[in-house]
């Protein structure tokens, strides 16, 4: 069983709070742009907040009462890969109402990604699981998807704040956190314990703390945008 303390495992929650509260600014800003997706972002960023939390409280029992749940670190990457496929969904749509000045009237095209996307990630691990019970291939696949789906929405919020014109710090702020993934996907696969835990936070929270400012950054404009034209 893997060691953390308290410490390690309280820790923890920051990064999560702080990237949950970057996702919630921007589904509110999706909302603004966009209000027949904003329910649908704003479950995005539930699911990946959620998924957060399911880790860190896996560790913090570990900490205090030895009580290692695999289901409940199972749930990271169960519920942050379905969560960065609806957010980047979310935000392609608010972007291209933005940058058209109007709702797109495709709104029933843009729900098949979500309609092949979703079966296709949680399928995939589900038959991983099953077909190789004794190894984590189906960790492997959603930790890797996340990874894509990650990165595709901070490319997408990249251009749309390019778009925008919002300067170069929310730009950098977004590099930061394209930086931290990627680095936080090789650190996955170093062994667990207390000292890479701290280093996984550690980058975690740098990486989150960029993103928090991108977002509040971006979803203002795109707020202050919809005031504008109503």
């Amino acid at each position: 069983m893997d060691k953390y303390s308290p410490a390690v495992a309280l820790f923890d929650y920051f990064p999560v709070l702080i990237g949950g509260a970057a996702l919630l600014l921007l589904a509110r800003g999706i909302g603004a742009r966009h209000r027949q997706w904003a329910p649908a972002a704003w479950l995005a960023a539930l699911l990946v907040m959620l998924g957060g939390l399911c880790k860190a409280s896996w560790k913090l029992l570990i900490a205090v009462a030895e009580l290692p749940l695999d289901w409940l670190e199972n749930l990271l990457f169960i519920l942050l890969a379905p969560g960065f496929l609806i957010m980047l969904i979310c935000l392609r749509q608010a972007a291209r109402a933005w940058r058209k000045g109007v709702r797109p009237d495709d709104a029933q095209a843009a729900r098949l990604p979500l309609l092949i996307g979703l079966p296709l990630i949680l399928g995939g691990a589900l038959t991983l699981a099953v077909v190789s019970a004794d190894s984590r291939l189906w960790f492997f696949w959603l930790l890797g998807v996340t990874t894509i789906l990650n990165i595709a929405m901070l490319i997408e919020a990249g251009r749309l704040s390019h778009w925008a014109g919002l300067g170069v710090g929310v730009i950098i702020g977004l590099l930061l956190n394209f930086l931290a993934t990627l680095a936080l996907s090789g650190l996955a696969r170093l062994p667990a314990g207390e000292a890479t835990a701290w280093i996984q936070q550690s980058v975690n929270l740098l990486a989150q703390s960029a993103l928090l400012y991108a977002c509040w950054r971006l979803a203002a404009a795109m707020r202050e945008s919809t005031e504008d034209t109503a």
